[in-house]
């Protein structure tokens, strides 16, 4: 068990400002990559590769137990880490875990519960899960809040018995992406970087986009479900043209440089040949596949 970590990112009003020459402030990551290094459990997984951008909220705000998750990718690993709250002030828990049903590709290798949650305390507990397919990097997991709950005096804290009762609340289910296994470079060149990478380990696909409204639409859902970087200002679309070029870069878990151009036009609907590049052909196997 960890306690949660405090807010990352934020400005307290009236904060002063890092002055020019002092020592840069920790990246969100860098914070995340040190936290999960002083797990025992995680010393072996090897550096973090990438940790989600916001967590997912697995409850509404107001139900007893507030659950979200961040997803930390390694090379061969995924860390679910869930920060819990528990609301109600008559109840402390305790071996509070949460618990996911194991999909294709994946295998749960082991929990890090929290001992005792007590009430307005907020703290961690992580799943760790191993990824055994090469082929696989997306599923949906099903997931539950599991703990034994003992009833307690609201003004103390203390609880009332000392066996308590096994209880579960279910949650919302945790989806694993592609932009999970994927980190954004910018790549000030790209026709120099689309050459230097060349056509050895290249796929090409066409799709017919039909779930898109245009192509600027297009554009902002491909990008976002790739999780890679817009270059040359390829991001931004000229509504009045009937055709466009989204450039994307960025670097798959392993290592493995990527580059995607999609060629997107539009007439009834909106079409896209898609030509993914890479150092490595798996990579651009499961990338092009991905997106239809």
């Amino acid at each position: 068990m960890v306690d949660m970590p405090k807010s990352i990112g934020e400005v307290t009003p009236g904060a002063t400002v890092q002055k020019i020459g002092a020592a840069p402030a920790a990246s969100k990551q860098d914070i995340y990559a040190e936290q999960l290094a002083a797990v025992p459990e995680f010393s072996k997984l090897g550096p973090l590769f990438k940790s989600a951008d916001k967590p997912l909220e697995l409850t509404e705000s107001e139900t007893e137990y507030v659950v979200r998750c961040v997803k930390h990718t390694f090379q061969k690993h995924i860390v679910f880490q869930f920060d819990i709250t528990n609301t109600l002030n008559d109840q402390r828990l305790e071996n509070v875990r949460v618990e996911i049903e194991e999909v294709d590709g994946f295998s749960i290798l082991s929990y890090i519960p929290i001992p005792v949650l007590s009430y307005g305390q907020p703290k961690t507990t992580y799943t760790l899960v191993e990824l055994i397919d090469p082929n696989t990097m997306t599923g949906t997991f099903l997931s539950t809040m599991k703990f034994v709950a003992k009833d307690c005096d609201p003004t103390t804290g203390e609880p009332d018995d000392i066996q308590g009762f096994d209880d579960e609340y279910v949650l919302e289910n945790i989806d694993v992406v592609l932009s999970d296994h994927m980190q954004k470079v910018l790549k000030p060149n790209f026709a120099a970087s689309w050459e230097e990478i060349g056509d050895e380990n290249q796929v090409e696909e066409t799709f017919a986009l039909s779930a898109m409204s245009d192509i600027a639409d297009a554009v902002k859902k491909i990008s976002s479900f790739l999780g890679m970087q817009s270059c040359e200002r390829s991001d931004q679309v000229d509504s009045s043209k009937p055709s466009h070029t989204l450039l994307l870069a960025g670097v798959f878990r392993g290592g493995h440089d990527i580059l995607v151009r999609a060629r997107l036009a539009q007439t009834q609907h909106v079409t896209m040949k898609i030509t993914v590049r890479s150092t490595d052909m798996l990579t651009c196997e499961l990338v092009a596949s991905s997106v239809s």
